[in-house]
């Protein structure tokens, strides 16, 4: 049986080649080798034969989309989702979670322990629901002026243009049931052209929706938007200018950890987009810290506090670090809200060397390392400078994860424990968490 399915990337139809896959790589794309070189295929599984768009030549590999599977594998599974092969949103809706989650949590752990001798402690892969567990959305609108016709979803695989959806399995049921809504309100908008995104965050106390528009709403439209969000109960921010955002009506937002603490965040301030799985990242950062009266916590790239708070619970004293001072001022804001007494939060740059800032030194027994994707590089050597006894290193890339452990493996430390955590099933991407301890 030959499965087809519809391809409008920018590649070529003529780009084409045939493939043998015979593995997966650890973000779930299918390996063939052809032309004397290693392709990464999409929507492609071991023992399958597939004829590839090419959207990606290199001198020593390439990547390609499949678009006929000649010979399907037997764990090949339908798409969920009616978008899969359009939008850019999933990438492994074609295969089993089993399968996803064997391929992340195999891919990590093989290049982690090959970097040292002693046996590294691995825990599986953490997981939860496979479906509807994402509670922040980005929505593009898209006005085409010939047709007279609005668009809004999300991206389509290697373009931008956009992929009109009125449903999204993997969103919450919450922030699924606005999008019908939504298309009927801007369908309706007087000055479409002047639509630019939208931003859904299925918070605890409600959805927030941030609208950008291209100068300022019509009187109108102002009113249709009002109406919308008081009938559905929506905290509602706009942004009619760059670097500008107003709150139209609501409360401010902010989603509650198990133990019960309320973290009030800003509309655009990063938070984990899987509930569930943050809160695991919480409970085994508990788990393997350790934490007693005697420990002074240090926490970089820290947010709003969302490790910070609930770990100086279990630690004589916490000081939380971030490079962006207004969510500093947040962090702060929630300590207090939170009656924790015993956290300091401070605006650092970490690129540079901090090791003479004021809160330094201090001295810290443990540390929580949270980095954006590009990782912690730049910040061990100082870090190490500090001498703490333990890291928890959480990651959100595989790559620098693995890079920045053998800095720290270099430095003396010794990689003990670690654990994958499918933050974003139905994606190639996946967070872990690895515990470090000084070595004796």
């Amino acid at each position: 049986m030959a499965l087809f399915y519809s391809d409008k990337a920018h590649t070529p139809r003529t780009a084409t080649l045939e493939l043998a896959i015979t593995a997966l790589d650890g973000h779930g794309l299918g390996v063939g080798h052809a032309r004397g070189k290693t392709w990464f295929v999409e929507n492609a599984l071991p023992g399958e034969r597939v004829r590839a768009h090419i959207s990606q030549e290199k001198r020593r590999f390439g990547h390609a989309r499949a678009v006929k599977i000649a010979q399907p594998s037997h764990e090949r599974i339908p798409p969920k989702c009616g978008f899969y092969h359009r939008c850019g949103g999933c990438q492994l809706q074609h295969m089993p979670e089993s399968l996803q989650r064997k391929v992340k949590q195999t891919a990590l752990f093989d290049r982690l322990q090959a970097l040292q001798s002693a046996p590294i402690a691995t825990h599986g892969i953490a997981h939860s629901k496979a479906w509807q567990y994402r509670r922040r959305a980005h929505l593009s609108l898209n006005f085409e002026r010939k047709t007279n016709t609005l668009a809004m979803g999300f991206r389509a695989k290697g373009s931008n243009q956009i992929v009109p959806i009125d449903h999204c399995e993997v969103l919450t049921p919450a922030l699924n049931a606005l999008l019908a809504p939504l298309q009927t309100l801007f369908a309706s908008w007087q000055h479409k052209a002047r639509l630019g995104h939208i931003e859904l965050t299925d918070a605890t106390n409600g959805v927030a929706l941030l609208l950008r528009h291209v100068g300022e709403v019509g009187e109108k439209d102002k009113v249709r938007l009002l109406t919308f969000a008081q009938r559905h109960h929506l905290m509602l921010f706009v942004s009619e200018h760059e670097n500008t955002i107003a709150q139209w009506c609501g409360e401010a937002p902010f989603y509650q950890l198990a133990n019960g603490q309320k973290l009030y965040f800003a509309i655009r301030d990063f938070i984990q987009v899987n509930a569930e799985m943050n809160q695991v990242l919480i409970d085994t950062a508990l788990e393997w810290l350790e934490l007693d009266d005697k420990d002074h916590l240090l926490d970089l790239f820290c947010g709003i506090g969302n490790f910070t708070l609930p770990l100086a619970q279990h630690c004589q004293s916490a000081v939380g670090i971030e490079g962006v001072q207004a969510m500093v001022e947040r962090a702060t804001f929630n300590a207090t809200a939170n009656n924790c007494g015993n956290i300091a939060f401070y605006q650092t740059d970490l690129a540079q060397d901090f090791t003479a800032q004021p809160w330094a030194k201090q001295a810290f027994t443990k540390v929580l390392l949270d980095p954006p994707r590009a990782g912690a590089a730049f910040v061990i050597p100082h870090l190490c400078r500090l001498q703490p006894q333990e890291i928890v290193y959480v990651s959100c890339h595989g790559a620098t994860l693995v890079r920045d452990s053998q800095q720290l493996i270099d430095a003396g430390f010794e990689l003990t424990r670690c654990m994958a955590v499918d933050m974003f099933p139905q994606t190639g991407h996946v967070e872990a968490i690895a515990h470090f301890r000084q070595r004796a």
